[in-house]
């Protein structure tokens, strides 16, 4: 995903928190995540473009890169909710055989990020006040930005597929360009400062409300409206790394629906790639699939890690 889709998907999972409904605790937690990350905004736009700006890891870090291959394979759940989940136990290749790419690394990368936010979180209320080793508010900022980036790449098919879409025509770059093209056309972004203008809630205003409600974006907003959100896993899933294993398992099986099995980087061109023999998704589809479930996604593990956080303050305080 590029820049803008970053920042976007990260106020929207935000959103999802403070206006969803959860249990008496969970919503606390959540209250106090929404309050943290509303007076650090203006930085998400930067920080969620950390990991391509500057670690440019993307060749390991932000993929998970499956093959299929002969035998059975083992998937994970996901919670029920998730499109992704439900279009993925529809596929050919579900509990068919595959092999993963060893030097691919997705969801450890994403296990790793959401220990160092909770470990920095302990670090700041141990260290006395000035301390040189404590963490600042700002970093820690930076690490819950950066860990979205990565836990929405997971659910981009081209990120988890080993077939190079990337290359040829590039239709990775091109279906990722369409998102961030209406992204900027809908809302009203300061880009010399790289923030978005907001609503007066904090959110990010929209400019445009004739082309939101005719864009998928609008279908995004209703698929999330009409879902109920779910702090769970999914069965058999204990933590980060498991969860997104899960979703990566299943943006494979996503990618396959798009460009069937027999279809590469070779025969796949900006000419031809809706509408192909086999396909059984189309590119709206594909969007609200992958942007809703990003958004639940990114909300899902940041409620996780700030309620680890507190739980532990409160047991220390």
């Amino acid at each position: 995903m590029k820049k803008y889709t970053h920042a976007w998907l990260a106020f929207k999972a935000i959103e999802r928190l403070e206006h969803t409904h959860l249990a008496k605790a969970n919503k606390k937690y959540a209250a106090n995540l929404v309050t943290w990350f509303k007076n650090h905004k203006d930085g998400v736009i930067q920080g969620a473009w950390y990991p391509d700006a500057v670690i440019k890891d993307m060749a390991y870090s932000h993929v998970m890169k499956y093959s299929p291959a002969q035998g059975t394979g083992v998937f994970r759940n996901l919670p029920s909710s998730c499109l992704i989940y439900a279009g993925g136990k529809s596929s050919s290749l579900y509990k068919k055989g595959f092999v993963v790419n060893k030097n691919t690394n997705l969801p450890a990368r994403c296990e790793a990020i959401a220990h160092a936010v909770i470990d920095n979180l302990k670090m700041q209320e141990t260290e006395s006040k000035g301390s040189p080793i404590s963490a600042t508010d700002n970093h820690i900022a930076v690490l819950l930005f950066m860990l979205s980036h990565y836990i929405a790449d997971a659910h981009v098919p081209f990120h988890c597929d080993s077939r190079k879409f990337s290359q040829g025509d590039n239709l990775h770059g091109h279906i990722e360009g369409i998102w961030e093209k209406e992204i900027k056309k809908v809302h009203s972004i300061d880009e010399a400062n790289e923030r978005f203008f907001y609503q007066p809630n904090g959110y990010p205003l929209r400019q445009n409300e004739n082309q939101f409600q005719s864009s998928f974006l609008a279908q995004v907003e209703a698929e999330l409206a009409n879902r109920k959100f779910q702090i769970t896993w999914g069965t058999g899933n204990n933590n980060t790394l498991d969860y997104m294993t899960a979703l990566c398992q299943y943006s494979y099986l996503l990618s396959y629906q798009l460009f069937p099995s027999g279809y590469d980087e070779t025969s796949v061109t900006l000419a031809n790639w809706q509408g192909l023999p086999g396909q059984n998704i189309s590119f709206e589809q594909l969007s609200v699939t992958v942007l809703s479930d990003a958004v639940d996604s990114i909300a899902r593990v940041w409620l996780r890690v700030w309620r680890r956080y507190l739980k532990w303050k409160h047991i220390n305080d």
